[in-house]
């Protein structure tokens, strides 16, 4: 009898064990679902996590975050509200693969102002929303790009100006009577190949110098930059950015 009683028991241990286990597994089914389900998913340093579900290779488009002002903001999900922290040290995130025609939502914050994200991109199309201070406030701006350039021997780089005051922007390599970029106007962006040289940059606006020159650092053949032309106290100037798509 005692014997029977232990056989039970244990029976019925393991019947108790079974349900918790399939309980906990429903419970962990159900969290995996509203992750995935996530607008974005937490970022460190511009990690390469992926931000939203992906589509097939041939109907995916990316997205990257810029912070284009002067001071640190946060980047907050719709929906999850996960944030990232973006800086002087770390301006932009990598490039996230997202479904084409999938709609882009989430914050920038910066003190007490915002400005809400609400994009749309292309099949294909790389898009850089670029946060920016409106005076007191903050806005951004959506530019995209198709890109079709290639060159393994060659360094893609890219000229964003988001700048009002600069309405005729211009990119010269610094030492040199070369012009990498001309006559780019407001919220626009353009793109060339160049040799994977060292080389500093100066920015003029109109025909006119503006700041101090920029080292483009070491850029390396195969990959693609941007340089971003961004208001700041009522001027211009420019930092450069990886084009990195996330993994």
């Amino acid at each position: 009898m005692k014997e029977a009683g232990l056989a039970l028991a244990a029976t019925q241990g393991a019947a108790v064990g079974a349900v918790q286990y399939t309980n906990y597994a429903t419970k962990f089914a159900s969290f995996a679902l509203r992750l995935v389900a996530c607008t974005f998913s937490v970022l460190s340093n511009a990690a390469d996590i992926p931000l939203y579900p992906t589509g097939p290779s041939a109907d995916s488009s990316f997205v990257r975050f810029v912070n284009g002002t002067d001071a640190a903001l946060e980047l907050t999900a719709a929906g999850s509200q996960a944030k990232v922290q973006l800086d002087a040290k770390t301006p932009a995130t990598v490039f996230y693969p997202v479904r084409a025609k999938s709609d882009i939502k989430g914050q920038f914050t910066q003190a007490q102002s915002k400005s809400a994200i609400a994009a749309t991109v292309k099949a294909g199309e790389f898009v850089s929303v670029i946060a920016l201070a409106d005076g007191a406030t903050l806005k951004h701006v959506t530019i995209g790009e198709e890109p079709d350039d290639f060159n393994a021997l060659k360094v893609s780089l890219a000229f964003y100006n988001v700048s009002a005051t600069c309405v005729s922007a211009a990119l010269q390599v610094v030492g040199r009577n070369v012009m990498l970029f001309e006559k780019l106007g407001v919220n626009a962006l353009t793109r060339r190949m160049i040799n994977p040289v060292k080389i500093s940059v100066q920015l003029l606006c109109s025909e006119q110098t503006v700041g101090a020159p920029l080292e483009l650092g070491e850029l390396i053949a195969g990959e693609r930059y941007s340089v971003f032309a961004v208001p700041a106290a009522g001027t211009t100037r420019i930092f450069i950015a990886s084009d990195a798509v996330a993994r």
